[in-house]
């Protein structure tokens, strides 16, 4: 509240104050008025002019009535402006009531009866007095009105002569100045007390203000999506349930949308540009839904939608979907960007909040891995398979810390000497005494972002390995595989060298794998990091070669040192393989690649393959994967 509005608000209260206490004045006048004309009436003229008199001041009481009645009945709970408007009235009552009693003096001199003028100076002095009190909300009104008063009455005793009269005279003035410093403290007293109670409502309005904003504070923090503005998923699930515990009755969908690419985004052009991704990606649903809809940013790039269900929802969801897949223009460049859902249906999939949303984001996760871009709908058959998946993500999380994985080695062999010449590191996950394959959680690990940790927790361990193996077979090679997320990521060349630092493994004698699936991504990227992952001397290969992307213009461009032709081509070369087989091998050989053939399980894939002048053999025909300690018992 600025200065000039608490200067007015107190204006107000003072002529509330004022108002407040008109009332005894203007009964007290009436009553002595008329105790005064009756008890001491006057004869001849004089009477004529006492009762007169009388019916004028009565008259300014009865308009002074009627306007205590119109303020309290009108006027007292308006603006202060109003209010305000009211005192030049209340005002103009006082001093005139103040008039008439002085002029009452004058007429009171003409009397020979000395109780009369006794009554009439105690009288006098009295409404001078009381006015200190009545009066304390303006001081100006309060020391005009003793005045108009005293000064008279005081004159008037002193002209008439006597020494009665001038003693008399002389005490109503010296009355007056007592009366003028009264009024002062008490019109400053009750200022400051007007003052005070403003401060103390500013205060207390101030404190509820802060409190209030407070509340709202810690609300947001704990309910609203700081990026966002959606609710949270405390705010969601909680919204959720009630709508499920006081609508028993209702028919709700839950949806689960996931973005695809976001990720590729955030990590490639920084968090800056996803959070305005994410923003405009939260716009779009919300100006596509009905405001009784609930709507959370569930966490990443995940929201959840908890909709009324009706006739043509799937449609909907799909349109949805389309929505948020159009262009996002982020500094003028256009980004792509997908979306998946997965719906539950209440009550149908589950009558509890926390079964819905896991339900919706089964059937969100099964459709992303088989048809990204389409909406997918929870059915219980998927729920063991689900269950398990959900099961191993959290799971794996903390395999590391849990010491759930380790590192098996299976030989590469050199086909000219048929000894071996390095070791591929394969990583195996052992959970509740049960073998998870490797298919089954290396995907798992990608989508949730795991593999960078484990990728990184397998080269160290496998240059550990590696070193402790070249005690018994010098020089001994270690192959590594290497996901697309770490080779994309800029930092995994220095973590490499870093490795190979720290465990003191030579870089010469270390192989990182890539399959050809990493082709498809951005390949600017990857050329630089192989680039600097040479720099350091290891070696490169291309693993399963011929399932993915390559292509011979692809090969030349990624400068690598092997290429690892892929086990169904082996296992096939009485079907047509042999062919594939011998292609790849006089290819890799113009190219000064070195060539591995994986899978060789029988002594007659062996001699094919050496027949046609490959470098490398590797299966299960010389060792299956195998412990480190069972590993050196095989090497001499």
């Amino acid at each position: 509240m600025s200065p000039t509005e608490l200067s007015k608000m107190e204006k107000k209260d003072a002529v509330n104050l004022l108002y407040s206490n008109a009332g005894v004045g203007i009964f007290v006048t009436f009553i002595i008025s008329s105790v005064l004309v009756f008890t001491f009436p006057h004869s001849g003229p004089d009477r004529v002019v006492q009762l007169g008199w009388w019916s004028i001041i009565n008259c300014v009481v009865f308009i002074r009535l009627i306007d205590l009645a119109y303020f309290f009945s009108k006027v007292r709970h308006q603006s202060h402006d109003i209010v305000n408007k009211a005192f030049p009235r209340f005002a103009s009552g006082v001093m005139i009531t103040g008039a008439l009693w002085a002029c009452y003096t004058a007429i009171m001199m003409h009397s020979t009866n000395w109780a009369e003028v006794a009554i009439t100076c105690i009288v006098i002095s009295a409404f001078a007095g009381g006015s200190v009190s009545l009066l304390s909300g303006s001081k100006r009104l309060s020391v005009a009105y003793s005045a108009i008063l005293t000064i008279p009455l005081g004159i008037s005793l002193i002209l008439v002569g006597g020494e009665i009269f001038d003693t008399l005279g002389y005490l109503t003035l010296g009355f007056f100045f007592i009366i003028l410093a009264s009024a002062h403290k008490a019109a400053l007293f009750t200022s400051r007390s007007i003052h005070l109670k403003h401060q103390n409502d500013h205060l207390l309005s101030h404190m509820e203000q802060e409190v209030a904003k407070r509340t709202q504070e810690i609300y947001s923090l704990s309910n609203i999506d700081p990026l966002t503005g959606l609710f949270n998923r405390k705010a969601f699930s909680e919204k959720l349930n009630y709508r499920l515990q006081t609508q028993p009755n209702t028919q709700l969908a839950v949806l689960f949308i996931d973005l695809d690419g976001f990720k590729t985004i955030n990590d490639s052009l920084g968090h800056e540009t996803g959070d305005r991704v994410i923003r405009e990606a939260s716009q779009r649903i919300q100006q596509n839904i009905e405001p009784s809809d609930l709507l959370c940013r569930w966490g990443g790039d995940e929201f959840l939608l908890a909709i009324e269900q009706h006739q043509g929802l799937l449609e909907d969801a799909q349109e949805l979907i389309a929505t948020i897949s159009l262009p996002y223009i982020v500094d003028g460049s256009k980004l792509n960007l997908g979306a998946t859902i997965g719906i539950a249906y209440y009550p149908q999939h589950g009558t509890h909040h926390e079964r819905l949303i896991q339900r919706a984001d089964m059937a969100m996760y099964h459709q992303k891995r088989s048809e990204k871009g389409r909406v997918g709908i929870f059915d219980e058959s998927l729920r063991e398979q689900l269950m398990r998946e959900l099961r191993l993500r959290d799971h794996l999380e903390n395999a590391i810390h849990r010491h759930e994985l380790f590192l098996v080695y299976q030989p590469i062999i050199a086909t000219d000497t048929g000894k071996i010449e390095a070791v591929e590191a394969l990583l195996r996950w052992r959970l509740d005494n049960e073998m998870i394959p490797p298919d089954e959680f290396i995907g798992i690990a990608e989508q949730y972002g795991f593999i960078r940790a484990i990728g990184l927790w397998v080269l160290g361990e496998a240059c550990l390995a590696g070193k402790r193996l070249q005690d018994h077979h010098p020089d001994l090679g270690i192959s590594v595989n290497v996901s697309i997320q770490q080779l994309l990521d800029d930092d995994f060349p220095d973590e490499v060298a870093a490795t190979l630092k720290r465990t003191e493994f030579p870089a010469h004698c270390l192989d990182l794998e890539i399959t050809e699936s990493l082709f498809a991504h951005d390949k600017r990227r990857l050329i630089e990091n192989i680039r600097r992952l040479k720099q350091t001397g290891i070696q490169v290969s291309i693993d399963d070669f011929g399932t993915g992307y390559s292509s011979l213009s692809v090969m030349q461009e990624f400068d690598v040192d092997y290429v690892k032709i892929d086990r169904s081509f082996i296992w096939s070369m009485d079907k047509g393989g042999r062919a594939i087989v011998e292609a790849v091998s006089q290819i890799a050989t113009s190219f000064n690649y070195k060539v591995v053939a994986e899978g060789v399980e029988t002594e007659e894939q062996r001699r094919l393959l050496s027949n046609m002048g490959v470098d490398y053999l590797q299966g299960y025909l010389f060792l299956p994967p195998t412990p480190e300690d069972e590993l050196i018992r095989h090497l001499g």
